[in-house]
Order: structure tokens, then sequence, then C-alpha cells
């Protein structure tokens, strides 16, 4: 029972935004909840002592993601294992806006990507290997640019992530919103 522990209003908060932002690191839960870093850490090591939270190091970043939800905090929904490696991902905004452009437009070169983002070669291969090594994106089989590994999954995901405010101008709306008919005209009888 987790209850107890979050009878006090800040953990409660610092709870609840780890519920809503699942990946979500240290600085970002610090900005989010508006609260010195210090405190915020403070918190989140005792929630991790009594397995409410568990966090995952994500090259440098620790991020934290809920192991229960009680139903009187049912906010989000507990990350399963084989998500999690996308949802760090996706926290990160190259890897994220990568993830929108091809869900978007498909199959993308490198030059493409890299024009669209206005990032550097060099930067954008750093956050393909990263998206190639978790399985979220694959070349194009014909060899030519890159698409997403499983579109199926992604869009199941990009459908129950909240990405964090500075995201959203980014074109993820306008994804999910297409995902969102997507999903609702599959669902409708014919």
């Amino acid at each position: 029972m987790i209850d107890p522990i979050l009878e006090i209003e800040t953990r409660r908060r610092i709870f609840e935004a780890v519920c809503k932002f699942p990946g979500i690191h240290m600085r970002e839960l610090s900005r989010e909840v508006r609260m010195q870093k210090n405190l915020v850490d403070y918190h989140l090591e005792y929630l991790e002592k009594n397995d409410v939270v568990r966090s995952e190091l994500d090259g440098q970043s620790k991020r934290y993601f809920a192991l229960q939800v009680p139903d009187s905090h049912a906010i989000g929904s507990v990350v399963s294992a084989s998500d999690k490696a996308t949802v760090m991902l996706l926290r990160q905004p190259v890897p994220f806006r990568v993830v929108v452009l091809l869900a978007r437009r498909g199959c993308l070169s490198h030059k493409d990507l890299a024009t669209q983002l206005r990032k550097s070669p060099a930067t954008l291969s750093h956050h393909l290997d990263k998206l190639l090594k978790a399985g979220v994106v694959a070349p194009n089989p014909d060899g030519r640019g890159y698409v997403l590994a499983d579109e199926k999954k992604t869009a199941r995901i990009l459908m129950s992530f909240t990405p964090m405010p500075s995201l959203l101008a980014n074109g993820f709306l306008d994804v999910w919103e297409d995902l969102r008919l997507l999903s609702a005209s599959k669902q409708m009888p014919k």
C-alpha cells in the first residue's frame, strides 16, 4: 500500500508528475513541480526506497518511472519494461522530433532529417545511432533513409505518451491527432 507514503503533498506532486511523464529526468521534474532539485531528489530517493518509483540510467541522466499507480492516483499507467527504452528516448528533444517526423512522413533520408531538424549531420547521426540500437528506427529496406522499425508499437507509445510542454510545438500535436483519427477509424464499425 503506497497511499500513506503519498500523504505529504510535496511527495504526492512529485509522484503524480512521474506518473504523468514516465521517463522524466530530475531537471524536468524539478521544473514541472516547481521545486528545488535537492528537495525533489530527497523525495525521489524516499519513493525509490519504498518501491513506488524506479530510476533507470540513460547515459548520464536518471529517468524515473512509477512502479505502481494506486486507484486514487491513476493519472497515467506504469510503463512496460519493453517500452521503457523508447519512452526514455522520446523524453529527449532530438530523438523525439526524429520519431515524430518519421511517423508523419514515413521514410526520410539522413540529409532530409538533418535539414528539417536544423541539426548538424554529426548530431543527427549520434541520435539516430541511439534510436537504431533501441530498435525504434530502422534503415529503409531499399537502403535509402530511415523508417520507424515498428510503426504500430511506436503509434501505441505515442498515443499514451504525454510529452513535456517544451516538445509540443515541434509537430507532436499534428502527429497525435493523425494517430488518434487513424485509431478511431479502425475501431468504428463498417
